[in-house]
């Protein structure tokens, strides 16, 4: 076991982050810019260290895992908030792929950015990107966590927006900033529920899971589970805004607009698996309301589906891949409802493997079109671009879980969890099963479309078409590599727990709690058969619907946005956020209407009417005793001349 304190992981994205700024300030007023070559050096190296860092602390670490305590961060009265981090098998994890995929994206960003001229501030972004992250995943409070939660939405916000030059670029930053607020709003509240329980010392993790644990012991579940429930299904709130899911998912497909480099690392390996990692990490506490679980096992469902079909409807290469992201983020969170917290952070691990690998294809397939991203305009490249060619085809039979790549060992894991353990498992199972032919089905269509049959571009631009730079392919090769082998660090038939045993300590115990003393005695090879039958018959699917159509040439002009009856399914989330903002709106307008003009003009007029009586009653309050008496018997006369005319006194 290594003495590396645990502050040392984040510190070196840190210092690059200011570094990297300082340099962007200082040669803002230059025209060319400092040195790619230098910048692309140091972007690159801090990175790498807190990735070699990991790598020593993960090596011998002891099972209960490393806890250290930095500094105190708020001590007041009602709230008393520690900077601490915890590194244990989940944030060993989450950690290795975070600093590592990192590093490689940093690498292939040189390339990829070459000769813009916010190359420095780019790369200060994804140095403040990697910090947040690492700050999100080894911090050991909730609070803590919060901080590096809302760090990566800023970077996410920074970098969407880049090329802030286009207008659509910023609004598409702004959507995903406001659309995640709306779901950090779920993850404050979800701590404020957690407070008033136990206090402010519950947000910590180690305190939390000793306060379950209490509860479990003494007998007292039923007394907290109406406030756990509130508070996990808030949690989960935050959940579907930071991973993309029914309903807050608009804002994930409009990320695009940004750099394929930052799509590849914040939009489908790290930033977007958050809400997957905060489910695994408080594990023992959504075990105890197991209503909460069958809402995320729904909505995982849901959103499967959903992204999958979406998926099909794309003639942008990174929509595809982005829609493809939403799918198997459904498919996490579907394992997490069905109490498999392991089999949902393996198949996070896989999964950033071979969609960065995609991505970043995707990205040196852009690359190499000067900028083209409509698949009806491409085809053909298999011959120009091999090299990337074979990555993205080696990360497609990730994907879809072709017998012996990664995604064929977390997936077809996945689908077991839901058989075995999910309420109504068989109907789970089948969803489940049924979005993994429609996966396979799109995902053939994109590599069918990009690098097979003819070119269907101009013909001046095929004759720039040219393989990505080594900077970029060298990433892509490794990638690809994980996305083949990844996937063996957890292969049950071939008796290998590795990644079981690893995240054992951290989510076990909830896991136990969950299923109980129940025992399903299942044939794996029925799981894996089925699970590699619905992978060929979407590579059929494909290959006989695109395979052998011909697809016309499309002219430049035509958007490349889905129409009609595909437009409807692709933006129906975002029509039901137009009639909520109107709704809210209209809402607003009547209490606007309400509260500042009737209800301000009731009280005015209240308001005059009694200053005026006020004012008349004032006029005969005359201190002359002559005046008064005259008005006291005339008032005396009026009275008699009722009484006289109602009747008399009797």
């Amino acid at each position: 076991m290594t003495n590396l304190p645990l502050w040392i992981i984040p510190l070196f994205p840190l210092l690059g982050t200011i570094l990297l700024g300082a340099i962007a300030v200082i040669s803002s007023g230059s025209k060319k810019g400092p040195s790619e070559g230098f910048v692309g050096a140091l972007s690159v190296l801090f990175p790498v260290i807190s990735f070699v860092c990991v790598v020593l602390l993960a090596f011998g670490m002891p099972e209960e895992g490393i806890r250290q305590t930095l500094c105190n961060w708020i001590d007041i009265p009602m709230l008393k908030v520690d900077i601490g981090f915890l590194f244990d098998g989940l944030s060993r994890v989450m950690l290795l792929f975070v600093t590592g995929i990192g590093s490689l994206i940093a690498l292939y960003s040189i390339g990829y950015m070459h000769g813009d001229r916010g190359f420095t501030r780019f790369f200060a972004y994804i140095n403040l990107f990697l910090f947040s992250m690492i700050v999100l995943v080894l911090s050991d409070s909730l609070l803590l966590t919060f901080l590096g939660w809302e760090g990566v939405g800023l970077c996410s916000y920074l970098l969407i927006g880049f090329w802030n030059h286009d207008l659509n670029n910023c609004k598409a930053a702004n959507k995903a900033f406001i659309v995640n607020r709306v779901g950090d709003i779920g993850f404050l509240l979800g701590m404020l529920c957690l407070a008033t329980l136990g206090g402010s010392a519950i947000l910590n993790y180690e305190a939390l899971n000793k306060f379950v644990e209490m509860l479990i012991a003494g007998g007292h579940v039923d007394l907290a589970a109406p406030i756990l429930m509130i508070a996990g299904l808030l949690f989960f709130v935050g959940c579907t805004g930071k991973s993309a899911q029914i309903p807050l998912l608009t804002w994930l497909p409009d990320a695009m607009a940004g750099p394929t480099p930052v799509s590849a690392l914040i939009h489908a390996a790290t930033m977007v698996t958050s809400g997957v990692y905060l489910l695994a990490r408080l594990s023992r506490m959504f075990v105890l309301v197991p209503e909460v679980l069958v809402v995320i096992l729904v909505v995982g469902m849901l959103t499967a589906f959903w992204a999958a079909v979406a998926g099909l409807f794309q003639n942008d290469i990174k929509k595809v891949l982005a829609y493809s992201t939403i799918s198997q983020l459904g498919y996490m969170f579907m394992a997490a409802g069905a109490s498999a917290f392991d089999a949902s952070i393996f198949h996070v691990f896989t999964h950033a493997f071979f969609k960065a690998a995609l991505f970043l294809g995707a990205g040196a397939v852009i690359h190499s079109l000067a900028g083209e991203q409509d698949m009806r305009r491409m085809g053909g490249l298999i011959k120009k671009t091999p090299v990337t060619a074979c990555v993205m085809i080696f990360a497609f039979l990730a994907i879809i879980g072709f017998p012996g790549f990664a995604g064929f060992w977390s997936k077809d894991l996945i689908l077991e969890r839901l058989y075995t353990n999910a309420p109504f498992g068989e109907f789970f199972y089948f969803a489940g099963l049924l979005t993994a032919v429609i996966t396979a089905v799109y995902m053939g269509r994109l590599i069918i479309m990009t690098f097979f049959g003819e070119y269907r571009g101009s013909k001046e631009s095929e004759e720039h078409i040219h393989e990505a730079p080594a900077s970029m392919l060298v990433p892509m090769v490794i990638l690809a590599f994980g996305a083949v082998f990844a996937g063996y660090l957890w292969a049950d038939s071939m008796g290998i727990k590795f990644f079981a045993n690893t995240l054992a300590p951290v989510v076990g115990e909830a896991q136990n709690y969950s299923l109980g003393t129940a025992t399903h005695h299942v044939n794996a090879l029925t799981f894996a058969c089925f699970g590699t039958a619905a992978a060929l018959l979407g590579m059929i699917i494909a290959f006989v619907v695109y395979g052998r159509a011909r697809i016309p040439h499309i002219s430049a002009k035509v958007s490349s946005a889905p129409e009609g009856s595909k437009a409807d399914w692709t933006f129906f989330f975002d029509y039901i956020h137009e009639i909520f903002i109107t709704v809210t709106k209209a809402a607003a307008f009547i209490a606007d209407m309400i509260v500042e003009k009737i209800l301000q003009g009731i009280q005015w007029t209240v308001g005059s009417i009694a200053e005026i009586v006020g004012d008349g009653v004032s006029t005969f309050q005359v201190r002359k005793v002559r005046v008064q008496l005259t008005l006291s018997l005339l008032g005396v006369a009026a009275l008699v001349v009722v009484v006289l005319l109602t009747g008399g006194l009797f």
